[in-house]
Order: structure tokens, then sequence, then C-alpha cells
């Protein structure tokens, strides 16, 4: 018998192509699985990576204006847009289950809009409760600390000035631990802070380290704080050398050195909040060794809401506590002899303010305020107001309209 070879070649060419073209699908099919899966895997690791990741953010828009220019909030007898008015950003990634990132990035009017870095921290919360923070942080001194820049968790346009702008930091670097022991129905948190802090570009804040203790049943709240720490550098302010007011030529003047000078802060406040009445309250004490001066400050609030509004008034007060002390002490007498016009204007200070404002809350974000504050009392001082140190004005009206909103 005889072969064809050409014969037999296609013959088997023919029974080889169905199954080549099945090996060939076969892999088309697999590798177009397998860049299914891969993409499946991307957009998983995607959305546990973006489950990971919290982003909100905070504004406020404020106009203030004054009656004078005694300077109280800064504010001037001129529209002011700046002064209270802010922007900030605040991203936290979850690490794992017990450790978190937060970042928090603000931008001030009263600062041209510089950006800065607020907050900056590593938190890690252990099983038996307890939590630790550290990095950049906000100084816990206040009852509305964790709050200051949020507008819209306040009742207020603005806090009391009288006791939360008589500390000039409110970040430090360092580190916190804090517990919450979980009651019947109430939880009592203790919190212990330390670090350091600049105040400005001439004194820093040294060594600081305190404490607090809180206790809420979300209707009721107390709580009393306690910090210390010590001052290194100076405090200036700026005069007129010029001897015709029409031409003022101004120069930084040091009216205090610091050397490693103790400063102390005591606090206490309490809350009342049933949803519709609202009572807020807080007592502070400032004091500090050598010539800066020991101040008092207080306020109280009441309010009452109305369903997307809420009136209130505020009481608040200031005074230095040490201004006879400060002049008779035998190893400073020289110095004050000799700047005691200056450091009795800088430094000595008593005010009383009373507030009416109301909140109304536009949207479920969103809330407008309106407030008026008239400051008086200021006796033989300048009521600590950085336009009234020649004791040119007896009192001093504010008015604020404001909005405030997260996201």
């Amino acid at each position: 018998m005889k072969f064809n070879l050409k014969t037999l070649t296609a013959a088997v060419s023919c029974a080889l192509l169905p199954t080549m073209a099945m090996a060939a699908q076969t892999t088309d099919e697999k590798l177009a699985q397998l860049e299914q899966q891969i993409k499946t895997l991307q957009t998983q690791q995607t959305a546990n990576l973006t489950e990971k990741f919290n982003f909100n953010g905070f504004i406020s828009g404020a106009y203030i204006s004054s009656d004078n220019d005694a300077g109280y909030d800064y504010a001037g007898s001129s529209a002011n847009f700046d002064q209270d008015s802010k922007f900030g950003l605040q991203g936290a990634f979850q690490v794992n289950d017990s450790t978190q990132a937060v970042m928090q990035l603000m931008m001030r009017g009263e600062d041209n809009w510089d950006p800065e870095l607020e907050w900056a921290y590593l938190s890690h919360s252990f099983a038996n409760g307890i939590q630790v923070r550290g990095g950049k942080l906000r100084l816990p001194l206040f009852m509305y600390s964790d709050y200051l820049d949020v507008g819209y968790a306040q009742p207020w346009a603005r806090p009391p000035e009288e006791v939360y702008n008589g500390v000039p930091v409110s970040a430090y670097t360092g580190l916190d631990i804090s517990y919450d022991l979980e009651l019947a129905d109430s939880t009592l948190t203790f919190q212990g802070f330390g670090g350091s802090s600049r105040v400005n570009a001439n004194a820093d804040l040294k060594n600081s380290l305190g404490g607090n203790l809180s206790w809420t049943d979300e209707t009721w709240t107390l709580r009393a704080t306690y910090a210390q720490g010590t001052l290194e550098g100076k405090v200036t302010t700026q005069v007129n050398l010029s001897p015709d007011p029409s031409a003022p030529v101004y120069a930084d003047y040091t009216l205090i050195a610091f050397d490693d000078d103790k400063a102390t802060f005591t606090g206490v406040g309490a809350s009342y909040d049933n949803g519709n009445y609202l009572v807020v309250g807080e007592w502070t004490r400032s004091e500090i060794d050598g010539l800066y001066p020991d101040t008092d400050s207080g306020y109280l609030t009441l309010g009452y809401r109305i369903n997307d509004f809420t009136p209130y008034a505020t009481l608040a007060y200031l005074a230095t506590q040490d201004d006879a002390q400060r002049t008779q002490d035998d190893a400073q007498r020289t110095i004050v002899d000799q700047q005691s016009a200056v450091l009795a204007a800088a430094f000595n200070a008593e005010r009383t303010s009373y507030s009416l404002g109301l909140r109304w809350d536009v949207m479920a974000n969103i809330a407008l305020k309106f407030d008026a504050t008239y400051a008086h009392k200021f006796g033989d001082t300048s009521g600590r107001l950085p336009g009234n140190l020649g004791r040119s004005f007896d009192d001093t009206l504010v008015y604020t309209v404001k909005f405030d909103a997260v996201f």
C-alpha cells in the first residue's frame, strides 16, 4: 500500500485544528479570569483603604464690629471679616483595630489664612481601656478645648474671651494618657498629659505636666483641671517712640524676661444640658512667678432651645489678683519703679462682660449665630484690651454675625 505524504499531513493538520483552537480558547479564558481576579482584589484593597480613612472638616465665617477701637476680640469700629473666621480639615487613618493616626490642618483669617498643622498624633487603645496618644495635641485646659476651633460644636458665636483668651497657647507636643471608667449610668474619665509648647516667637512653655478629671451622665458634666510648667523667653509689646502722635514710630519693648519661671493653671467647670435647657460655667486661675500677673476668670451661660433656635445669655469676668504684690516685691522694686507705668497698663486688668446671643440651626450641619457683647468695669486698668492701653475707653460694645458648618 502506498501513502501520499501530502495527504497524510493535511489529514493530521485537520485533526489537530480543533484541539489547538480549544487550547487557545482555554488559555484566553484563564487569562481573562485571572485579570478579573486581580481587578477584584484591587477593588477590595481600595475599598479597605477607603474604609480605614475618615475625612471631615469645619468652617466659620464671621463679621464683627464695635462701637469703638478698644479691641475686644480685636474688633474695631470698622467691619472685620477675618477675626473668628477659620477653615479646618481633619483626616484620620485607622492603622489597625486599636491604632489610629490623626492630622488636623487649620487656616485662620486673623493669620492671613496661612495653613498650620494644629493636630498630628498617633493614638493606641489598649484592651484594658487605656488610650495613649503622642505627637502634637490640643492642650486640654477647658471644657471646650477639644472643640476650640469647631464653632458648630459650641453654643456661642465665640467662647467667652475672659476665660478662653487667657492662656496664649492651645496646643503642645508630647504625650497624653486617658482612661474611661464606666459606671452604672455615667462615665468617669482620667487624663494626664505632658510636653512643651511654643507660646510665641519669643517664649516657650517647657516641662508642662497636668491632668484633668471629668464625669458625665450625658446630662450633667463636671470637670477639674490642673497643669504646670516653666516659661523661658520674654514678653514684648510695641511702644511709640515718636513725640508726634500723627507720625508714630513703633519699636518692640521687652516687658518681662522669663528664666524658667513656674506657671500653673487651675480650672473647674460644670454643665447641664437636658436637650432644652443649657447651663454651662467655668472658673480658672493662672499664676506665674515674677512680674507676670496672676489672673482669675470665669463665666456662666444660660440657654434655652426652642426648636431650631437657642437664645443665650452669658456673664463673664476677669481680674488680676496680685497687682499690689508685684509692685511691693523688694527684689523687683527697682525694675518696677523703672517700668511701673508700662507694666501697669499692660498687665493690671479687670473686666466684666455681658453677652446676649442667638443660635439658629439652619440645617443639620449649619448654624447661624448673632451676638452682642458689652464689656465694662475696667477700673483703673485697660481691661486687658489691646486698643485701650492708654485707658481711653470705659466700655465697649461688640456685634457679631457668624455662620458655623461641619462636613
